[in-house]
């Protein structure tokens, strides 16, 4: 670590780190008298498909009676997962003055057949194959010919009546082909619900109102177009924060929890869908600032006690920037 925040004001802080994956925690040891402590600390997890999606750090100084926090940081395992390797990132600790952590980390993929529990399981990124059929199908031009693969989506009976599912002409890892349609939106859908999705955590407030609670939408990531949505909704909001990413499954409802004064609040619950209408948000009132400069958000589901994601979000000074 460097530039660990100095809070007490007679000497340096004594800093070490717990690193949390949903309940399995790990505590480094403790670097004395130190701003740029050296850990060297090496945790291993075991990563399956419920695990949680986000992994945390935190730093502690340690110290008689309570340990005070000196910042936390929190990186997306689907990304680690992706790379199967993060090599030497300064993370930027959030929630403290100063800090930063060099964290490292490498994922190793399990063999395609694991005993969980007695029961044997094949672990494979695919969809089941019970849902698709194989058509060949042959693509000629002047130029050339060639032969793709085609696999039909077999429509589920439950679905929206607004959406039609269409057949990719070719599709794999990294694209796919469909037929041109005039003024259509395409969108890549999963015969699996509930999946996780990366998700912005995302502050605004009403133009006309100084006094305005802020109302905070779990927004997908991938493009300001969502933003906008919200600030074009005819609800007279703008943006008055910072994104916080975070990752959420969809469709699934969390309980939204903040720690504001030394008291904890339930503001109700969010759902994030990956498209159609913003319909989810909880409002945090004015008289929870009395001049905070962020929003610690908690996020679990309503019958589970440990958190699926916790952080800070940020917002603009004196909430007065407009958003684009």
């Amino acid at each position: 670590g460097k530039k660990i925040e100095k809070k007490n004001m007679i000497k340096k802080a004594d800093p070490y780190v717990v690193i949390k994956l949903g309940k399995d925690k790990h505590k480094s040891e403790t670097v004395n008298n130190s701003h740029n402590p050296t850990w060297n600390f090496m945790v291993d997890f075991d990563i399956t498909e419920v695990s949680p999606r986000q992994i945390s750090f935190e730093v502690f100084d340690d110290d008689i009676g309570n340990d005070a926090t000196l910042g936390n940081v929190t990186l997306d395992m689907d990304t680690i997962i992706k790379k199967q390797k993060l090599e030497n990132y300064w993370a930027p600790l959030e929630s403290c003055k100063s800090g930063e952590l060099l964290i490292s980390a490498k994922f190793t993929p399990a063999p395609e057949e694991a005993d969980i529990n007695g029961t044997a399981i094949t672990i494979k990124k695919e969809v089941t194959t019970e849902q698709f059929e194989e058509k060949n199908v042959q693509k000629k031009s002047v130029q050339q010919s060639f032969v793709v693969q085609k696999k039909s989506f077999l429509q589920s009976e439950i679905h929206h009546p607004d959406v039609e599912f269409v057949d990719p002409i070719y599709r794999d890892d990294e694209f796919v082909i469909v037929e041109k349609k005039r003024n259509n939106w395409f969108m890549i859908v999963s015969p699996k619900q509930n999946l996780p999705i990366n998700v912005n955590l995302v502050p605004f407030k009403q133009t006309s109102d100084k006094n305005s609670p802020i109302y905070i939408y779990p927004l997908p990531r991938g493009g300001f177009h969502n933003i906008k949505r919200v600030v074009h909704s005819g609800r007279g909001l703008k943006k008055c924060g910072y994104e916080k990413p975070c990752v959420l499954r969809a469709g699934q409802a969390y309980q939204f929890w903040t720690d504001t004064q030394g008291k904890i609040f339930n503001l109700g619950n969010l759902k994030t869908e990956t498209w159609g209408p913003d319909t989810s948000w909880v409002v945090y009132e004015p008289e929870y600032l009395k001049g905070e400069e962020c929003i610690e958000a908690s996020l679990k589901l309503a019958d589970e006690n440990e958190l699926e994601f916790s952080g800070s979000i940020s917002l603009y000074d004196r909430l007065s920037v407009d958003a684009a």
